[in-house]
């Protein structure tokens, strides 16, 4: 019956119907616009205030995150566009070998935002541990670290130029080879048909962005877990210090003996700022815990999806679906979470 029909619409690894290559070219133009005023309202909201923000690492990370995530989302949003037109299987494409070369090459600095939080969780991770160090301190020991490992992906962006990368990759021009029958099934490149441009992009698809990208979530993840088990162990401190200090305020004739009286006189009340520290610290966890869940969101479908084209030769169409709206809402849920 219908929900047959739907699910065989849905799931289908053949070649896709004209209803559904129109969908997948749609999409991205409505997420990547969504996302570039997500990421431009990111950059507005910091530089309006740039006396104050600008002072402290955390908005300086953001600020380039952003700056990225505005020409990668920009790049997504086209879409099939910059694809050259008359390209076989897809929809609405009207670009030029130049233009496909220019939109990958923007697509690929989409990595840039994942190692930009990467190095805000080193960041979260900084102030919320035993020692923690002051702003300062990570401003004049660590960001231009930071920011300098974020750039690698920026590298990987300018190899794919003379490596002629960027090609029609279905929904958008990214890595991929060309003509798309040079590729034997599994990816890999056959003797009898030679690329003209994308030579083993399969192999580059994985190690330019994908392998990056996977340990760098998998990386942002310990982070995350070992975040957490600081703050659970300041929450606790600060309850215990609590409890007793509600003992110590009890009038003094309610103690018994001269050795009970000692031991609450020795407890420590915790201080306002301790308490602040502590409040602080659980809504920088929230936060980092929510970018950590933005990228998720944003990438787990993506990689099924050339996961899929890899092993078995052939694209899921909910996997593309999926992908081609996901992908380009990294911007924008990255504001929903600043």
């Amino acid at each position: 019956g219908l929900l047959q029909f739907l699910f065989s619409q849905v799931f289908s690894t053949m070649v896709f119907s004209f209803s559904q290559r129109k969908a997948l070219s749609i999409i991205p133009h409505i997420t990547g616009a969504l996302s570039v005023i997500g990421s431009l309202s990111i950059l507005y909201d910091i530089l309006k205030d740039r006396s104050r923000k600008l002072h402290r690492p955390y908005y300086r990370l953001l600020l380039g995150m952003s700056f990225f995530d505005v020409f990668a989302s920009a790049s997504l949003g086209m879409s099939t566009w910059p694809i050259p037109r008359g390209t076989e299987g897809v929809y609405g494409a009207i670009g030029t070998t130049q233009t496909c070369t220019a939109q990958g090459f923007f697509i690929q600095l989409m990595l840039v935002s994942p190692f930009y939080n990467l190095m805000l969780a080193w960041y979260y991770l900084l102030l919320g541990k035993n020692k923690p160090l002051s702003e300062e301190a990570i401003a004049s020991k660590y960001e231009k670290y930071m920011h300098a490992f974020a750039m690698i992906p920026v590298l990987f962006a300018v190899m794919g130029l003379p490596l002629t990368l960027y090609n029609s990759a279905d929904l958008w021009c990214w890595i991929a080879a060309y003509p798309p029958t040079c590729k034997n099934k599994d990816g890999t490149h056959g003797p009898d048909w030679p690329c003209e441009r994308g030579e083993n992009a399969w192999l580059f698809r994985w190690t330019f962005f994908y392998a990056p990208l996977w340990f760098i979530i998998a990386t942002i993840t310990v982070m995350m877990i070992m975040l957490t088990r600081l703050i659970r162990r300041e929450e606790r401190q600060v309850i215990e210090m609590q409890k007793h200090s509600r003992v110590l305020q009890r009038p003094d004739s309610e103690f018994e003996g001269d050795l009970r009286r000692e031991q609450h006189v020795q407890m420590r009340i915790p201080t306002r700022q301790e308490s602040m520290r502590l409040e602080r610290s659980k809504q920088m966890f929230h936060q980092a815990v929510f970018y950590v869940g933005v990228f998720y969101i944003t990438y787990v479908f993506a990689t099924l999806n050339r996961l899929a084209q890899l092993i078995g030769g052939d694209s899921v169409y909910a996997f593309m679906l999926l992908h081609s709206f996901l992908t380009p809402m990294q911007g924008f849920l990255n504001a929903l979470v600043y």
